[in-house]
């Protein structure tokens, strides 16, 4: 009996690094930023810098995390909410989540942080 081993293909390894998109927008004294695709390690740095510069200079007195299109939130989104929130409370501001998606909803119960934020 002969034993005729096959070379498996290797795939190429692609590096994709998870995509993150941020969005302002004014409604009326408010600020909004749209977040969409991933909170996670990866990712929550870009969104606490972009909040930080919004309450740098004149803090607007509500800011509004659209969390509508978040795909995907973990431990390291709920530590950004809640240093967020620190910032925001500090900066003199109202924190309002708008519109959490199903997996920010269900991470943010699991946890116990349901009613520690504003949604809307």
């Amino acid at each position: 009996m002969s034993v005729h081993y096959a070379q498996h293909p290797v795939a190429p390894q692609i590096t994709r690094r998870p995509t993150l998109s941020l969005a302002l927008a004014r409604e009326g004294p408010a600020v909004v930023v749209e977040v969409g695709g991933p909170v996670d390690m990866a990712t929550v740095d870009p969104l606490v810098r972009l909040v930080d510069r919004q309450l740098s200079g004149h803090a607007p007195p509500v800011l509004v995390l659209d969390l509508s299109a978040v795909t995907f939130f973990c431990a390291a989104g709920v530590n950004a909410l809640l240093t967020i929130r620190a910032r925001v409370g500090s900066a003199g501001c109202t924190l309002v989540l708008r519109r959490p998606s199903r997996i920010t909803v269900a991470v943010l119960a699991i946890v116990g942080l349901t009613d520690e934020f504003t949604t809307e």
